[in-house]
């Protein structure tokens, strides 16, 4: 597949992560998301998280190649286990990242005109995941009152 851009005005970071809080919501089931946590207790910052009874889904927003290569040198991705999540996606629009870029076990989502997202290569469940992690930036984003969508 060749890394064409498809849009003429590409999605912004924001948008991209709006977008998989959405796709959190609807097709993964979740019942908690929250877009760009930002919050300083954890190393990892996902972009965009989700957490249902049995699992948790997390989705880095890509808008350049550059952007996602500079992701997989980051200590949590390089050891996977240190990682949040038990399924770990990246999302982008069609030509950025390609299905042969990404590592072991990750899935990857292209945004379509219109905000509609398609499931390019699902993810496999990370069986070692940081647990602590995740219970810290829920906590802090319940604490800091991040505006959680509940479903």
């Amino acid at each position: 597949m060749a890394r064409k851009p498809t849009s003429l005005i590409p999605r912004t970071h924001r948008e991209l992560c709006e977008i998989a809080e959405r796709w959190l919501l609807g097709s993964q089931r979740c019942r908690v998301a929250i877009a760009e946590p930002n919050c300083i207790v954890t190393d990892e910052h996902p972009d965009a998280i989700g957490f249902s009874g049995e699992k948790s889904v997390l989705v880095e927003a890509k808008t350049s190649l550059n952007d996602f290569r500079a992701d997989l040198k980051k200590p949590f991705r390089v050891n996977p286990q240190e990682g949040m999540c038990d399924y770990r996606y990246y999302i982008c629009e069609p030509g950025v990242i390609i299905e042969n870029d990404l590592p072991e076990r990750w899935g990857l989502l292209h945004v379509l005109p219109g905000g509609k997202v398609k499931k390019i290569r699902p993810s496999a469940r990370f069986h070692a995941v940081n647990r602590a992690e995740e219970i810290k930036l829920l906590a802090a984003c319940i604490y800091l009152k991040k505006p959680l969508k509940i479903r």
